[in-house]
């Protein structure tokens, strides 16, 4: 399941369903707060070629929701049970789950961000550093960078030596994993061989409706407004999850639809006004 020829077979596969964005690479050589505006080793020509040269092409390749191959499907089935059985985490709070494998030439950095979903990564071939910051740690983590996240700038997370301290730093090798959870900052460093890793990552409602609170929170900012941060009045961020879903589609059909069709949808004919 994990052998390069395997994978790039799964690469092209998940290519040639066009309905979503399913991989995605870069050069893997960038520095740790170079976000992901990333282009590619301009000498690798195809993501084929990042893949099945991945020792020497100096890429990462992405590869989501691999489970739309039926035998990845049963991994991500047999892996969010044990996770759920194992947190306590009942199924029925969980809005969305996706397993995607991760794979990076040696010495390549992933570099510092976010994500709304909780993950859990396998270590499954080479080794890596992993650099995981508290969550709920303002002085890396400021509000307003949470709400620049969850109103789209994916690259709203700023990294900075002076939080490298503060980092709890863990070292990867085949046959060991690591827990990030939700907007947890994290980044990785490879060692000197390549590295496979597969993740098994899912949203929870309460997340979902936090993330609601922010993005409402961002918009009050914009307008020159000192927002209430999530948790601090139980009646604000309710009324604030609720606009929020007012204009939030009912049946999304990706994460990114669940996750920030109601906020786009709510500022659309604000853009003008907020530029």
């Amino acid at each position: 399941m994990f052998s390069l020829p395997r994978l790039a077979e799964l690469a092209k596969k998940l290519l040639a369903d066009t309905s979503t964005r399913s991989v995605r690479w870069q050069a893997g050589g960038a520095p740790v707060d170079a976000g992901w505006a990333v282009p590619l080793n301009e000498k690798v020509e195809s993501v084929n070629e990042a893949i099945s040269n991945l020792a020497e092409s100096g890429s990462w390749v992405l590869l989501y929701s691999v489970q739309r191959d039926p035998e990845y499907r049963a991994l991500l089935d047999q892996l969010m049970a044990e996770i759920l059985a194992d947190t306590g985490c009942s199924r029925e709070d969980v809005t969305w789950e996706d397993a995607y494998i991760f794979l990076a030439s040696p010495n390549a950095v992933t570099p510092y961000h976010i994500d709304h979903e909780a993950t859990f990564l396998f270590q499954i071939h080479g080794n890596r550093t992993a650099n995981i910051w508290d969550a709920n740690d303002r002085s890396v983590l400021p509000d307003k960078e949470i709400e620049k996240y969850y109103a789209g700038d994916l690259n709203a997370a700023k990294y900075t030596v002076e939080k490298q301290s503060k980092a709890a730093v863990y070292a990867l090798n085949q046959g060991t994993g690591v827990h990030h959870p939700s907007k947890a900052p994290h980044a990785f460093k490879n060692g000197d061989i390549y590295s496979i890793a597969l993740g098994i990552h899912f949203c929870v409602r309460d997340c979902d409706r936090q993330a609601s609170v922010y993005q409402m929170n961002y918009l009050l900012r914009r307008c020159g407004l000192k927002p209430t941060s999530p948790g601090k009045s139980q009646w604000r961020d309710k009324l604030k999850t609720s606009i929020v879903g007012m204009f939030a589609d009912k049946n999304p059909k990706t994460k990114h639809d669940m996750l920030r069709s109601g906020f786009k949808k709510l500022t659309a004919p604000l853009r003008l006004f907020l530029k």
